[in-house]
């Protein structure tokens, strides 16, 4: 995904400041795309060069001037031409699965702490995804574009069954190492 893309996309909603579609990262892409304030404002200054944005100042007489940015109409139609188009695959990187892999070099405690960790951490992430999920449950009920809402809660979705997928996982095998089980699961 393209954090160009990203920031058309908040824009098309509604126009934002640097500052605001930040906040809009963090509240609501942030499981599967962050993104800090630096590579925003970046990105932002690369999209008006380009002419898919405009900005305009507002001048406040205590604060520093805030700027303001719009999707320009080659901005929407960009957006649209990147989201009509099907993705390569892209490279999987995950480190901790590195770990879990040279896992052996490491004592079974040290290794079992280690996959606690992560199992807290997992944990963590599904109560905080569940708690916004259910917040949605509600606003989906009285939105103005239920099919657009619906769409971006799925990504909350996603996140959701690929955690509880990978907590099942961390757990089977923290048992098996315990245990000192070390056959293959059946998947047949």
């Amino acid at each position: 995904m393209s954090l160009k893309h990203a920031i058309l996309g908040f824009l098309s909603f509604k126009s934002l400041s640097g500052y605001d579609l930040k906040k809009a990262f963090d509240q609501s892409v942030q499981h599967f795309w962050p993104a800090n304030q630096s590579q925003i404002y970046r990105t932002l200054a690369g999209l008006k060069d380009e002419g898919l944005v405009d900005q305009e100042v507002i001048e406040r007489e205590e604060r520093l001037d805030m700027k303001v940015y719009h999707i320009t109409e080659a901005g929407r139609e960009e957006l649209h031409r990147w989201l009509s188009t099907p993705l390569q695959s892209s490279d999987y990187r995950e480190p901790f699965l590195i770990q879990v892999y040279f896992g052996g070099k490491l004592s079974v405690d040290e290794f079992v702490d280690l996959l606690q960790h992560e199992i807290h951490a997992m944990e963590e992430r599904v109560a905080i995804y569940d708690s916004i999920y259910k917040m949605y449950q509600e606003k989906i009920k009285t939105s103005e574009d239920p099919r657009s809402l619906f769409l971006s809660v799925t990504t909350l979705e996603y996140g959701i069954l690929s955690n509880k997928t990978s907590l099942e996982w961390l757990k089977s095998i923290v048992e098996r190492v315990k245990a000192g089980n070390y056959t293959l699961r059946d998947f047949q």
